[in-house]
């Protein structure tokens, strides 16, 4: 007895777990052992009146088609949680009464029939709509709790505030502003740069191009991204390196990802050896 949406997507109000999932591991199995339950304990008179099998008949036949009129329900109004998510508590209530409604008078004529209890006045179909109305809830708890968690429609724990130290997630970094001085002919992917009088010539994964500013404003903008300048001229994106070449003279010299070769100054060589960078073999 829980909600199913349309579309299974990670935003708010729409589900993250698969329907089938859903439904097997949480929907079924609480359906199944509410009933079990009910027909053990017999309420409302069911024990004293009907024999365990006939318990079992009876309880898995109104929990079963309590189960289908709420689900059929919550998949025709489930739609409106796209737009509005937190209507979802009105949505509930109203699929409650709407289920309980004809489950009353599925109830009344069965105990009519069943144990000739005429329940077919304004008095017992109040008694009874409160019974399945009671019933309905305590069967939806944990489903309906379940499925409003995966939504992202109930707060969980505040996580503790994160040290000013703390590294930020990648996902959260905003895109460093040099990146947006590119021509989108070359991408994000940037690997190098290099400077060519008052210009910066960038390197990227699908070509380069000359930017006019200095190369060390160009640094300054790249704040964020890893890589670090290794030549008064060149600065280099970690990613980019693929491989590191040693000169004759004991020189290093940066092989990228696109082959191109990137000399390393002797001031700059200490701070290339601490990144790592002299360990990779090659590309």
């Amino acid at each position: 007895m829980t909600l199913r949406a349309a579309v299974d997507s990670p935003a708010t109000g729409r589900p993250r777990t698969p329907y089938r999932r859903r439904l097997l591991g949480r929907r079924l199995p609480v359906l199944l052992g509410a009933a079990l339950v009910l027909a053990l304990l017999g309420p409302f008179g069911t024990f004293a009146d009907l024999t365990l099998a006939q318990r079992l008949a009876y309880w898995i036949g109104l929990i079963g088609l309590g189960g289908l009129a709420f689900e059929l329900l919550t998949l025709a109004a489930a739609r409106r949680l796209r737009d509005r998510p937190e209507a979802w508590r009105a949505l509930l209530a109203g699929v409650t009464l709407a289920v309980a409604a004809p489950m009353t008078m599925a109830v009344a004529l069965l105990e009519r029939s069943l144990r000739g209890k005429d329940m077919l006045h304004p008095l017992g179909l109040a008694e009874l709509f409160v019974y399945v109305v009671l019933i309905t809830l305590l069967v939806s708890a944990i489903p309906v709790w379940l499925e409003l968690r995966d939504r992202g429609l109930l707060a969980g724990p505040t996580p503790p505030p994160a040290p000013d130290n703390a590294p930020v997630p990648p996902a959260e970094r905003p895109e460093p502003a040099f990146l947006a001085r590119l021509p989108a002919r070359l991408g994000r992917d940037l690997l190098a740069l290099e400077m060519e009088d008052h210009y910066v010539r960038a390197h990227t994964a699908e070509g380069s191009d000359l930017i006019l500013m200095r190369l060390r404003d160009a640094i300054a903008e790249l704040a964020g991204l890893d890589g670090m300048q290794v030549h008064r001229s060149h600065w280099v994106a970690a990613a980019a390196v693929a491989g590191v070449e040693r000169k004759p003279d004991g020189k290093l010299v940066l092989v990228l990802r696109n082959g191109r070769r990137v000399p390393v100054s002797r001031s700059h060589a200490a701070a290339v050896r601490e990144a790592g960078w002299t360990e990779k073999t090659g590309p």
